[in-house]
């Protein structure tokens, strides 16, 4: 089991304290490790395990591992250069046909990342590429992937296979043509954010991406929606935040106002502080000291800290409308029990169920995930 001294020796020892850049203090956090294979097993399932790496070999460190341990962080590293390598090059011909055709898409997540913010691009680990596609071009972008060999997965319509190549495709960056109670996390209409996009070069193709603000909420969104699950997610944001001057700051605020979105980015910024020693500046303090967290938001996002798996049901105060109770729980309730078709997503092999069944299983199953829930929080 994680616990708080694992995540905050993993944290160190990936360079991702201002202290750890310190050889001595790395060398200080590699004594006090009991048992360093599951401290690798941890660093993959986070996400870190290439900062790993890199961080103990810049600094003449990794002799201290054994042969075996060196050579497991070595290959995921390696292996992961050449997914990235592989996933980029695709991209590309994907950008390039769409671009021909005059349609427009956003790149989320991990691979516009790795263009802004990783010089190495060995070290952030991808599993697919993210796009979003406004619905008006999204039928002439499934013409595109599919004359590119793009294949549609049966089970989630919106994703496309070549190969190991995996697109995932949004028509709503928050996921509400999966989700359609989604929406009701924004007070805008999702076009004012995609006006607010700009164009880039991606290696030579033109592109676009969220803006550095929205770009935060989004990842925020993202990471708070999956349980917060990897420390990468928060590594990304920590990234994008640490340079930022005081007006990007003062913008930065006024745009959660204008986007409902003051508790996802009070939560992001708690678990930045406690997780990584980020050093926020005043405005930055100012307004955390305005948006105060309750108790159980605070007990959630001490979990996490502390190296604990949030409880399955974390999602339901920490990724939720910020305000309105009709809202939260219309939002609560889609959550709990969506539409059939995502209902066959969640249940193998149920293709052939009718509505009643699919809902009868879904209420077993939550109730298996509350008696989980109960047993790691209350030790019951």
């Amino acid at each position: 089991m994680k616990t708080s001294s694992d995540i905050r020796a993993l944290v160190g020892l990936s360079g991702l304290t201002p202290g750890s850049a310190h050889r001595e203090e790395l060398i200080r956090l590699l004594s006090l490790i009991r048992d360093m294979d599951f401290l690798l097993d941890l660093a993959v399932r986070e996400g870190v395990a290439s900062m790993l790496y890199k961080n103990l070999m810049k600094h003449e460190l990794l002799e201290t591992l054994s042969a075996s341990q060196r050579k497991r962080l070595e290959d995921v590293y390696y292996q992961t250069l050449r997914l990235n390598l592989r996933l980029i090059r695709d991209l590309k011909q994907v950008l390039g046909a769409m671009n021909k055709k005059r349609i427009q898409a956003v790149l989320l997540q991990g691979i516009i990342l790795l263009a802004q913010l990783y010089s190495d691009i060995g070290m952030r680990p991808l599993t697919d590429i993210d796009l979003w596609v406004l619905q008006e071009d999204y039928t002439s972008f499934i013409g595109v992937l599919e004359a590119l060999g793009y294949e549609r997965d049966p089970l989630y319509p919106k994703t496309f296979r070549r190969g190991l190549t995996v697109l995932d495709l949004h028509t709503h960056i928050l996921g509400a043509d999966r989700i359609s109670s989604r929406s009701l996390l924004l007070p805008k209409d999702q076009s004012d954010i995609f006006s607010n996009t700009h164009v880039i070069d991606f290696d030579g193709c033109a592109a676009r991406c969220l803006n550095k603000y929205d770009q935060v909420f989004y990842l925020g969104l993202h990471a708070l929606k999956h349980n917060v699950g990897k420390l990468m997610w928060l590594v990304d944001i920590k990234a994008l935040l640490v340079n930022w001057s005081e007006s990007d700051w003062t913008a930065c605020v006024r745009r959660t106002e204008e986007l409902g979105q003051r508790r996802t980015l009070s939560y992001i910024l708690f678990l930045l502080t406690h997780l990584f020693d980020f050093q926020m500046p005043i405005k930055a303090q100012q307004f955390m000291e305005t948006t105060r967290l309750n108790c159980l938001e605070t007990h959630l996002l001490r979990r996490r800290i502390r190296g604990n798996s949030l409880p399955l049901w974390a999602p339901l105060v920490l990724f939720s409308p910020e305000k309105g109770v009709r809202k939260c729980f219309i939002h609560t309730l889609e959550t709990l029990f969506p539409r059939p078709e995502i209902m066959r997503q969640v249940f193998e092999g149920s293709a052939g169920l009718k509505a009643w069944q699919l809902y009868c299983l879904r209420v077993l199953q939550l109730l298996r995930m509350a008696k989980a829930s109960l047993k790691v929080s209350f030790g019951l």
